[in-house]
């Protein structure tokens, strides 16, 4: 007959306690002797491919948010030179960076301290600029330390200017363009209005649209300082056009 300590009389949670114990016993035993090994931890969820200088700041979920390239690397459709300062999304892909020397960019190079701003393809969208440089022998403006996020330069596909901040006005395919727009549209109203300020291209280099800088005759149209122009890959003028503007940037495709 068992006692009331024997085995046999323990209730079933005691047994498994007991069972649990005399497992975790074993296993300390056996690590501790190297017969086994501690199952590993869950995968570091950060791109270490990165190389980092020092220590990067973190996302909540543990992925890197911003780092300074230790050497140059490639992310996206750019290989950046180290000390680029580079911000990244919560899932990782490359958001921002700022340009720790002179990079190239579809075949254009683009000055040390140009931000450059990517699509969830790692594609550049648009990028700044921050002193006035010259492009394709366009003077573009320059951002300066005040940038809002918004309204930047961008590109074709093959390298050539897509849209551009001029610095100043210039005359472009005989067209006197705008740099900015006309005082008396104020500036919130310049920012609703989105980018009909900015020179437009076609994907040769030909002027696509531009804000006039001052009244001009056109092909024997007359216009006003202020109106946007349109033309065609031809260089006629195109009134039917649909002014390209801001407001439909992420939805715009090439030619």
């Amino acid at each position: 007959m068992r006692g009331p300590g024997s085995p046999g009389t323990l209730k079933p949670q005691r047994r498994e306690a007991v069972r649990r114990g005399v497992l975790a016993a074993g296993l300390a035993c056996a690590v501790g002797n190297g017969l086994a090994q501690v199952p590993a931890a869950a995968p570091d969820p950060r791109p270490q491919e990165v190389p980092c200088a020092g220590l990067p700041k973190l996302h909540g979920n543990g992925r890197i948010e911003q780092c300074t390239l230790a050497r140059e690397h490639r992310l996206g459709e750019v290989t950046l030179p180290a000390q680029t300062q580079v911000k990244f999304h919560p899932m990782g892909g490359v958001a921002e960076a700022v340009l720790g020397a002179q990079a190239e960019v579809r075949g254009q190079v683009l000055p040390a301290q140009a931000t450059l701003f990517f699509d969830s393809a790692g594609r550049v969208r648009h990028f700044w600029l921050l002193a006035e440089a010259t492009l394709q022998g366009h003077r573009l403006r320059g951002m300066g330390t005040a940038y809002s996020g918004h309204l930047g330069h961008m590109l074709h596909a093959n390298g050539n200017l897509r849209a551009a901040w001029l610095a100043g006005e210039e005359v472009i395919d005989r067209i006197p363009c705008a740099s900015r727009l006309p005082v008396f549209r104020g500036a919130w109203h310049a920012v609703r209005l989105g980018a009909q300020a900015m020179v437009w291209f076609h994907p040769d280099g030909r002027l696509r649209q531009a804000m006039l800088a001052r009244d001009a005759t056109v092909q024997g149209r007359a216009f006003k300082k202020g109106e946007v122009v349109s033309l065609r890959k031809d260089g006629t003028l195109d009134p039917a056009a649909e002014k390209l503007d801001w407001k439909g940037w992420a939805g715009f495709r090439e030619d």
